[in-house]
């Protein structure tokens, strides 16, 4: 069994890039249309498209192919920053001081959900949708939270190498899974070998 997952950032947000987000359901600038046509020309054609529920994310399938019938699954929403949504990251740096800021990815946003957390929903994710899509490349429209938590999984890094990535909007993450088809047994055969073919690519 192989399964392609084609990793698509969406795009900007129309808010100040000094603020957290996290599941702020916020509008996106739209890619221009050479970006987008671009885009498209490196995505498989027959793909499933999945998307986060998220406006920013539905709003870029939208602009990249208004007729991609995604399915919106509710765990490639972004990160859960709880209580820091929409609030400056300054400000919620000067009120934590008991917080190491040097290790992101064990911080717990008050009433939210930390790096580590995401990378367990993603790792579940994919297990689930590779045995629901067999042998279908699969295009998902998310976030950089997401994006990064599959790069660690692809390429068996800490949780914390995540964060070493950039993930830029509207760029293109390219990981290839090959397995063998029954993941129902236990084994070191089940887990299989990931190829990492693009990260962050920006078509310009």
């Amino acid at each position: 069994m192989r399964s392609d997952w084609y990793w698509v950032r969406h795009g900007a947000l129309l808010q100040d890039p000094g603020r957290y987000a996290g599941r702020l359901d916020l509008p996106t600038v739209p890619p221009d249309m050479v970006m987008a046509r671009r885009l498209m020309s490196q995505l498989p054609q027959g793909a499933v498209w999945l998307t986060s529920p998220l406006v920013r994310a539905r709003q870029t399938v939208q602009a990249l192919d208004p007729a991609a019938n995604a399915t919106v699954v509710e765990d490639l929403t972004d990160q859960d920053l709880g209580g820091w949504a929409g609030r400056r990251q300054s400000e919620v740096h000067k009120v934590n001081p008991q917080i190491d800021w040097s290790e992101p990815a064990s911080i717990v946003p008050e009433g939210g959900e930390g790096f580590d957390a995401v990378v367990n929903r993603v790792a579940a994710l994919i297990q689930r949708l590779t045995l629901h899509y067999p042998d279908r490349p699969l295009v998902v429209v998310s976030h950089l939270a997401l994006i990064r938590a599959a790069m660690v999984l692809a390429l068996d890094l800490p949780n914390k190498g995540g964060f070493q990535f950039d993930v830029s909007p509207h760029s293109l993450t390219h990981l290839s899974w090959t397995g063998q088809d029954d993941l129902s047994e236990q084994s070191d055969e089940r887990l299989g070998t990931w190829r990492v073919h693009t990260i962050n690519r920006v078509l310009v």
